[in-house]
């Protein structure tokens, strides 16, 4: 029987990336949210770890009660594990003319980590409402990615994964208040991680379908 462990070791790991890259990193959402749930949190989060979804987003909520403005890597690194997920503001691009836009959250490890995915929700002022613009856009690591280390704020990560896929159709350039939520899970020591953030509010000249 031993000749037959690496095989068996080799279809488990193959089993376990293509599930992490076939499930989803959030939750649904509520279509509508109110302006306390936006601004309540509007800082960087740490990567905790979490048997289920249900579990890491109780954790993240008592994190954001004790961290409204997020919390450091540093501090977080010494509580709960070796990554941070930060939030990015909504911007136009100007390589397509500011007639697209999105939202670039980033994950900064200090240690290697065998999978990252990310997903984010636009959200746009509606009333006194936030309301969800467009669908949810998630983005998975590839190998390169988890190889590549770089500087984020003029500090070195061993890897640093950033969300780079969302265009969104601006309709018009009246300005419209916008934010976003991300969600990050990623694999660390064979656990599983979560983290979440809230993107600062902008007053951009991007209109919601």
């Amino acid at each position: 029987m031993r000749r037959f462990k690496p095989a068996l070791a080799c279809t488990t790991l193959t089993f376990l990336l293509l599930s992490f890259v076939a499930t989803p990193a959030t939750a649904s959402e509520p279509d509508e949210v109110s302006e306390e749930e936006i601004t309540s949190s509007q800082g960087p989060s740490p990567y905790v770890e979490a048997d289920t979804e249900e579990e890491a987003m109780r954790k993240l909520d008592a994190i954001e009660k004790e961290h409204p403005q997020g919390i450091s890597a540093q501090a977080a690194y010494k509580r709960y594990g070796p990554c941070t997920l930060h939030p990015a503001g909504f911007h136009t691009r100007k390589s397509a003319g500011y007639k697209y836009g999105g939202v670039k959250p980033v994950t900064v490890c200090t240690k290697k980590v065998t999978g990252i995915k990310m997903a984010s929700q636009l959200r746009v002022k509606n009333g006194l409402m936030w309301v969800k613009a467009g669908i949810e856009i998630p983005q998975t690591a590839n190998d390169k990615d988890l190889r590549t280390g770089g500087k984020y704020k003029k500090k070195y990560y061993t890897v640093k994964f950033t969300q780079t896929n969302m265009k969104y159709k601006c309709k018009g350039t009246k300005k419209h208040k916008w934010s976003a939520s991300s969600i990050g899970r990623l694999r660390y020591q064979g656990r599983t991680l979560w983290a979440r953030v809230t993107s600062p509010i902008l007053s951009v000249p991007c209109g919601p379908h």
